[in-house]
């Protein structure tokens, strides 16, 4: 699943958890400074909840976010059902947001931290003498970088893109130059020999070098 999906469902989950949460409402369960009655909801409930929303809007808002900012406020006066329903709209409207790609910038971020944790986990399998797995993981992340890169210029994917016509098509977008494609078709061919069992067709050396390449690709397409 891709990681957009995956912050996309994560809100979601938040969103419905509310519904959970309402049952547990009382009618004029609280009284306010001017002794008018307020309905309340369970705090530890609310609470939980909460701090699993205020974690995910830092997350992929940041803490300067009008998102985080507005929701912390609100924080304090929970389990006030009013103000419930009040941080309840500002996660609805993160997820719109979200959904909408007014973040872009966001889910660049978001997306280099992935790669970056998966192609430490290859540096770490090379390092332990395990190069095929490696260069399998390493090559994965490429082509993930690749579909991508597709969706963010604009360029039309079949429902199972290849490697190789993403990378075609990203040079004759002009993303990058015809020396890059060049590189790319030769890692994609050290990822294919590595997935198909041809591991005397390469040395831990080469995939030394290929991850140094992929790392190097997605720091200047994805930082």
């Amino acid at each position: 699943m891709r990681i957009d999906q995956k912050i996309v469902n994560r809100i979601q989950e938040l969103i419905d958890r509310h519904a959970e949460i309402t049952k547990t409402r009382r009618q004029g369960g609280g009284t306010s400074l001017y002794s008018q009655p307020y309905d309340l909801v369970d705090s530890e409930m609310v609470n939980q909840w909460a701090v699993s929303c205020l974690h995910i809007i830092k997350r992929v808002f940041g803490e300067t976010s009008d998102h985080y900012t507005k929701f912390a406020e609100v924080f304090p006066e929970l389990p006030d059902y009013y103000y419930f329903k009040k941080v309840l709209g500002i996660l609805k409207a993160a997820k719109e947001d979200y959904e909408s790609g007014y973040l872009f910038d966001t889910r660049v971020l978001i997306q280099a931290e992935v790669f970056d944790d998966f192609l430490e986990q290859a540096e770490h399998l090379l390092a332990n003498g395990y190069h095929a797995p490696a260069a399998v993981i390493a090559g994965s992340v490429l082509e993930d970088g690749l579909r991508k890169l597709c969706v963010r210029n604009s360029l039309v994917l079949p429902t199972k893109p290849k490697l190789d016509t993403m990378n075609a098509d990203l040079a004759k977008a002009g993303v990058y130059n015809l020396l890059v494609q060049k590189q790319i078709t030769a890692l994609a061919d050290i990822r294919n020999k590595a997935a198909h069992g041809k591991w005397t067709e390469f040395t831990p050396k080469d995939i030394e070098q290929m991850l140094g390449q992929i790392r190097a690709f997605m720091t200047t397409h994805f930082s």
